[in-house]
């Protein structure tokens, strides 16, 4: 079982598409490290998975338990407070510049 799965993710803003269906499989323990040139959506990504922006479309799931998402006119949330709070508190990240 992975700690946590994107699937598909999508993430625009208006007719911009920064996110086009990224999709992760992490286990525990792993250190991932996501390289690319400016503007290529790698903090757009991370702050998609920490839910600091709403992602458009995708599916994530934590410790093996799908994170149950709604939808709303800024994208998709996650459907519970006191998950969105478990979400934060297991998943840890760094940016560097």
């Amino acid at each position: 079982m992975y700690k946590l799965t994107i699937d598909g993710l999508h993430k625009s803003y208006g007719d911009n598409k920064v996110l086009k269906g990224v999709s992760l499989k992490a286990s525990s323990g792993d250190v991932i490290c996501l390289i690319g040139a400016s503007g290529s959506g790698k903090s757009t990504f991370l702050r998609c998975i920490n839910f600091l922006e709403q992602p458009n479309d995708g599916a994530m799931s934590l410790d093996g338990k799908q994170i149950r998402m709604v939808s709303d006119k800024d994208g998709m949330r996650v459907a519970d407070p006191d998950e969105l709070q478990r979400i934060r508190t297991r998943l840890a990240m760094v940016f560097q510049h």
